[in-house]
C-alpha cells in the first residue's frame, strides 16, 4: 500500500509522489449506492439484451463491448494515480489492487456501462450517419453524462479528487468530462473502422476486446497530459489552471479530427437532447425516433463506402434509377 509519509517513493529512481492524504470512509448507504449508480445496475439490465442479442441474431458485438470495458477498467489506477483520486476505505472490493490503488469492485462495472456499452452507442449512431455538429453534440452529452454519474460519488464522499484541482466546482474537476468524452468517443471511432474488418472472420472478432483500453489511453492521455503534469509539478495554483485549460483545448481539436474522420454527407439531423435520450431507447425505439426526426430510410443511408470517406450522395431518384446500357460504337 501506499505510504502518507512526504517523500514516498515506489522505487528508488522514482521521483516523488505527492502525499496521499488522510483515508476517507463513507457510509455503509453510499458503498452500496455508488456500486448501482456508477453501472453496475445499468450492466445487469444489459446483460441479458446483449445475450439474447448473440442467441437470437448473432450478434456477437454488444457482448465484447461489455468485455472490452471490463478490460479497460484495467487502466484505472494510472488516472487514479496522475489524476490525485481516492476512494473511500470501506467501498465493496477491491476488484485489484495495482500502482498500491485499491480499485473498488464498482469500477469494472463503470467501464462495462462507459467505455463499452456507451462507445457501442456512439458506434451505431456513426453508423447511422453523423455530421461534425452531431458528433460535437455526442461528445457533449458523453461528458454531462460523466458530470452527472460522478457527482453524486463526490459529494456522497465515495471518492475524492485531492490536492489542486484546475476546473473544479463542487469537488469535481470538470476536466475529467473533457478526457473522457473523448475516450469513449475514441473507442467508438476505433470501433467503427475495425468491426467490420473482423465481424465475419470468426475468433478474429475478439480483436475488439483491447480496444477499450487502447482508446481510453489514447484519449485521456493524449489530451490529458497537460493537467497531468501541471497538478504533478507543484506550481501555483493560477499556472495548474492555466496550464490545464490546454486539456480543454486538446479536446475540442481531438473530436473536431474525429468527427471530420467519421461524418458523411447523410446525416441524422440529431439535436443534443434527442442523443441524450436516445442512449437510454432500446434499438427498435431509436429507430423509431430517428425516422421520427425526419431520417428516411430508403433515401438518406450514409455512403455505403469503406473507409468512409466524404463524397456528394446520389438523390433517392438517382439511387433507383436503372443502370444505363453500355453500348458499343
Amino acid at each position: 500500500m501506499m505510504s502518507s509519509d512526504p517523500g514516498y517513493t515506489p522505487s528508488p529512481g522514482y521521483g516523488e509522489l505527492l502525499p496521499h492524504p488522510s483515508p476517507i470512509v463513507a457510509s455503509n448507504f453510499t458503498a452500496w449506492f455508488f456500486l448501482f449508480w456508477a453501472g453496475l445496475l445499468v450492466v445487469v439490465i444489459a446483460l441479458p439484451w446483449a445475450i439474447k442479442r448473440y442467441i437470437k441474431f448473432r450478434d456477437t458485438l454488444p457482448l465484447l463491448m461489455l468485455g472490452a470495458g471490463f478490460l479497460t477498467s484495467l487502466g484505472e489506477p494510472m488516472l487514479d494515480l496522475v489524476g490525485h483520486l481516492r476512494w473511500s476505505e470501506n467501498l465493496h472490493g477491491p476488484a485489484f489492487v495495482n500502482f498500491g490503488i485499491p480499485v473498488p469492485l464498482l469500477i469494472p462495472p463503470c467501464y462495462a456501462l462507459f467505455m463499452g456499452l456507451e462507445a457501442y452507442w456512439i458506434y451505431k449512431i456513426i453508423q447511422r450517419g453523423i455530421d461534425v455538429r452531431g458528433f460535437f453534440l455526442m461528445f457533449a452529452a458523453c461528458g454531462i453524462s460523466d458530470a452527472i454519474m460522478e457527482h453524486p460519488g463526490v459529494i456522497m464522499g465515495a471518492y475524492e479528487y485531492y490536492g489542486t484541482q484546475p476546473f473544479e466546482f463542487y469537488k469535481f474537476p470538470f476536466y475529467w468530462s473533457f478526457t473522457n468524452g473523448v475516450a469513449i468517443c475514441t473507442i467508438a471511432v476505433l470501433l467503427h473502422f475495425v468491426w467490420p474488418m473482423v465481424k465475419d472472420s470468426g475468433w478474429k472478432r475478439l480483436l475488439v476486446l483491447p480496444l477499450g483500453i487502447i482508446g481510453t489511453t489514447m484519449g485521456e492521455f493524449g489530451v490529458g497530459f497537460p493537467v497531468f503534469l501541471a497538478i504533478n509539478a507543484g506550481l501555483p495554483t493560477w499556472l495548474d489552471w492555466t496550464i490545464g485549460s490546454l486539456t480543454l483545448v486538446l479536446s475540442v481539436v481531438w473530436i473536431k479530427v474525429l468527427a471530420d474522420i467519421v461524418k458523411s454527407e447523410k446525416a441524422v439531423p440529431w439535436t443534443f437532447w434527442g442523443l441524450f435520450k436516445s442512449r437510454f431507447m432500446t434499438p427498435t425505439q431509436r429507430e423509431r425516433y430517428i425516422r421520427s426526426i425526419g431520417w428516411d430510410h430508403e433515401a438518406d443511408q450514409p455512403e455505403p463506402f469503406w473507409p468512409p470517406i466524404s463524397k456528394p450522395s446520389a438523390t433517392a431518384s438517382e439511387l433507383h434509377a436503372p443502370a444505363e446500357k453500355v453500348t458499343s460504337r
